[in-house]
């Protein structure tokens, strides 16, 4: 049996037929569906078949015809079948790539189609989330690979059932975003991440109302705000969802939210599009640009060659026929010659005294006032400094205040008296440091994790959310004793 491919595999099978590779801003996406076991990544796919099924005047809708092999169909009428009858079959963990269904979703407006949306779906077991052993596996990391490199996740939570307790394991989710940077091999994960609350259909129906309102708020207190802090650090394109794949008319499919996610898809897609486009005219115009003026400059240097042929030319010239020419030149200049009885020449009589020409100044005449230090090079002026360099030495001096400060805090706190001042100093000096990075950067981390206990343990009125993202970049980026420092912070504010 062989082994299908991926939409990000890098290479096929040689009994399957090749599938073109796919690059940013293609319009055929991959995207993975991903999520804990019994998450409804499954139904997600059912309900593509039953928007067409739907009553909106626009929607969404993904007709088996519209599938691109029998494989994907087949599929697809699968999970539509399983998702009316309420039963969930669970996909099986494989040691082999995935199988992508690759379909068209066609976007209806009162009946007439206005935009289509072709996609690849991945459908991985649960397992490869939420079991340690199967991420680590050859197949998991190749699989995480896979995920951070596509063009987009669909992660799905499980909505709890009211008056149940909720089983989500937060420190899962973290995990699997460390999991999702290593793999990427960059700070963060540049591809859309829908979040998706799923089976809302569970809850009451005014929480059901409340989460498709305010999907953010429902996954802020399904997640947490730690873990919700978690997303938005790790994924800079992230969108909140609330959705039930079969929806709440009993023995039929009436997607519930599902049109919201494929619409911020189609966006996303277009973004991409558009983003690789302008790179690829801003190449070819970089391109036609170096071509003339590298043409330019070899014309540049024929007439700079030929030039000096030309002076070249002229010099030998006149080295050879100078003289020649300066006394042709003068005999035709002088006066009438007269000749005597030996035949030499007479010189002329002068008819007007000589008289001696005053001397020509060559030279200016020496300024009395004495000129400025700076022009005449009295002074050897000191070379300036680079601004990289005084940039560096401005860090280093801001990491040594900070340090100093906050261990003078400690150090004044542990006297019995009030360190406020001093973490609040240091608070300062770590923030200017922080501010001097780009987003996303792993190096200042240790400034982060000072920053977090500056505010903790001094008591500072700083804000939550700031303690709370400077902890999550310590769990995701920090080394195990940073790490477990985050941890006890985030049990003494109760994030």
């Amino acid at each position: 049996m062989t082994a299908p491919t991926t939409p990000t595999s890098p290479f096929a099978p040689p009994t399957v037929t090749p599938i073109p590779s796919l690059g940013p801003g293609d319009t055929h996406d991959g995207f993975f569906l991903w999520g804990a076991p019994k998450a409804g990544k499954s139904g997600f796919i059912g309900a593509l078949y039953g928007l067409s099924r739907g009553e909106d005047v626009e929607r969404w809708t993904a007709h088996p015809k519209d599938c691109d092999d029998p494989h994907t169909q087949e599929m697809v009428l699968r999970a539509h079948e399983e998702l009316s009858a309420r039963r969930n079959t669970k996909t099986g963990v494989r040691d082999t790539p995935y199988r992508p269904l690759r379909l068209t979703l066609r976007k209806m407006n009162a009946g007439r189609q206005v935009s289509e949306l072709r996609v690849a779906l991945v459908d991985p077991a649960g397992e490869f989330s939420v079991d340690p052993a199967h991420r680590i596996s050859f197949a998991g990391k190749h699989l995480y690979r896979q995920v951070a490199t596509s063009h987009g996740v669909l992660w799905l939570f499980e909505a709890t059932p009211d008056g149940n307790a909720s089983t989500l394991d937060r420190l899962l989710i973290l995990e699997q975003l460390v999991a999702l940077i290593e793999a990427g091999g960059e700070p963060q994960l540049d591809l859309p991440v829908a979040i998706c609350l799923s089976k809302i259909d569970c809850l009451s129906e005014e929480k059901r109302r409340a989460a498709l309102a305010n999907p953010t708020q429902a996954l802020l207190e399904h997640l947490g705000a730690t873990s919700l802090t978690w997303f938005e650090a790790v994924c800079p394109t992230l969108r909140c969802f609330a959705v039930s794949s079969a929806g709440v008319v009993p023995d039929k499919v009436r997607p519930i939210g599902v049109n919201e996610v494929l619409d911020w898809l189609e966006e996303q897609r277009t973004r991409r599009i558009r983003a690789a486009r302008t790179v690829a005219m801003r190449s070819r115009a970089i391109g036609v640009v170096k071509k003339w003026s590298g043409a330019v400059v070899r014309g540049t240097a024929m007439l700079a060659v030929m030039a000096g042929v030309a002076y070249g030319g002229a010099a030998v010239g006149k080295k050879v026929f100078g003289p020649a020419a300066t006394n042709a030149a003068a005999d035709t200049t002088a006066g009438q010659r007269t000749l005597t009885a030996d035949a030499s020449p007479a010189r002329p009589k002068s008819t007007a005294p000589a008289t001696p020409s005053a001397p020509q100044r060559t030279t200016a005449p020496r300024n009395s006032a004495p000129r400025p230090r700076e022009s005449s090079g009295d002074v050897t002026r000191a070379p300036a400094r680079r601004p990289g360099v005084l940039a560096v030495l401005d860090v280093k001096a801001e990491r040594d205040s900070m340090r100093a400060a906050f261990a003078e805090g400690m150090a004044v706190q542990r006297d019995g008296e009030s360190g406020k001042p001093w973490f609040r100093r240091a608070y300062v000096h770590a923030s200017r440091v922080i501010e001097r990075g780009t987003a996303g950067s792993r190096e200042y981390t240790p400034e982060r994790l000072l920053r977090a206990r500056a505010c903790v343990i001094g008591q500072l009125d700083c804000p939550r959310t700031t303690v709370s993202e400077d902890l999550t970049w310590v769990l995701v980026f920090g080394d195990n004793a940073q790490r477990r420092t985050a941890v006890r912070l985030l049990e003494r504010i109760g994030a």
